[in-house]
């Protein structure tokens, strides 16, 4: 059996295992639910309400400090702010999305082998450790970078649909949203990913794993921060700087996870 094969067929095994496990679906659609249906529908629904900016945390420091020039001339305060979240306010907090999935998938990789007791026989598999390593991330990465491209599409059919006749026309993506999807959403996962692995390998709950998911919301949250005391805006240099950091990271990461993570050391942790 070629490499490919090899990988693809522990990926799949995952798959079934995590399609088997409601705990871990669940947070898998809420999460998803909340960041582009309900939100950006309350926004625009609900733009010209006063609640609305007191209401979400940030918000209103955020509408307060953007940048003169970033937003379409001619908009009254509702359509300012429906425009501002949409476009801007939104875009980091959209990368909690694969982080959030794939801390959830990655983390049930060796730790979950160990407590569905499965893992011994996985590690007389015929798999070198960077296969096996490679095919828990791609195991991971992949429903995580499903879930946030198939969460992107509803997010731009429902802006457009309840957004489109208070902006006229449609307005939606951006330059700055083709880069997150296309670029930081596959980066950011692999790297939630890999790190995940790496203390799955060495964890003895799932709890204890996703823990390290942590580490890769935090640069989001800064951002978020950033742009809420106007330090920074997530346009389309801040995404391509953060593309480039992540790819470098992303290749770092796992060649260390592939060096630390061995069969010798997972047995003696079972």
């Amino acid at each position: 059996m070629s490499t490919r094969r090899r990988v693809l067929a522990l990926a799949r095994k995952d798959w079934h295992e995590l399609a088997r496990n409601p705990q871990a679906i669940a947070p898998l659609i809420v999460v998803p639910l909340l960041l582009v249906v309900l939100l950006p529908a309350g926004v625009i629904l609900f733009g010209a309400n006063p609640a609305l900016t007191s209401t979400v945390t940030g918000l209103q420091s955020f509408l307060d400090h953007l940048p003169e020039g970033m937003l379409p001339a001619g908009l009254d305060p509702s359509q300012t702010i429906v425009y501002a979240v949409v476009v801007y306010f939104l875009a980091p907090l959209f990368l909690v999305i694969p982080v959030m999935v794939a801390s959830v998938t990655a983390a049930s990789s060796f730790v979950g082998e160990k407590e569905r007791r499965t893992v011994e026989g996985l590690l007389y598999t015929p798999l070198t450790d960077r296969e096996l390593v490679f095919g828990k991330v791609l195991a991971a990465m992949l429903p995580a970078v499903g879930i946030a491209w198939a969460s992107f599409l509803v997010y731009a059919v429902l802006v457009n649909v309840l957004g489109g006749p208070l902006l006229g026309g449609i307005f939606f993506p951006t330059w700055t949203w083709a880069i997150i999807v296309v670029l930081l959403v596959p980066l950011v996962a692999f790297l939630a990913t890999a790190l995940i692995v790496m203390v799955s390998g060495r964890a003895t709950t799932m709890q204890g794993a996703q823990g390290i998911a942590v580490l890769v919301v935090l640069p989001v949250v800064a951002i978020v921060v950033g742009q809420a005391t106007g330090l920074l805006l997530f346009d389309v240099g801040i995404a391509l700087a953060a593309a480039a950091v992540l790819a470098l990271l992303d290749l770092a990461v796992f060649g260390f996870v592939v060096r630390s993570v061995s069969r010798e050391r997972i047995v003696t942790r079972l």
